[in-house]
């Protein structure tokens, strides 16, 4: 099961996605997501949104990173939300 959590600390070192909330230029609220290592041996992107596609809604996006992280068995998703875009009660619940 896949936690989401609000600050990375919260992950206690543990694997995590990335996703970050913003808001773009004609006033949408967009996110983006990336699973990436930083480890001994272990660096690199895993995986992210759809390269080269911007401006996808914010609920589409954390839905694709719930689902990324529920099939690769990564324990958290930590939403990057400095703003407050994208509260709790407004995202869908992980499965």
């Amino acid at each position: 099961m896949v936690q989401v959590i609000d600050k990375l600390e919260d992950a206690d070192g543990a694997e995590y996605i990335q996703f970050r909330v913003y808001r773009s230029s004609n006033n949408l609220i967009l996110g983006s997501w990336q699973h990436a290592v930083d480890e001994p041996g272990r660096m690199g992107s895993i995986g992210q949104s759809a390269p080269g596609v911007l401006g996808v809604s914010v609920e589409i996006e954390f839905q694709c990173a719930l689902s990324w992280a529920a099939q690769y068995g990564v324990p958290f998703l930590w939403v990057d939300d400095p703003d407050r875009l994208f509260p709790p009660a407004k995202r869908p619940t992980p499965p």
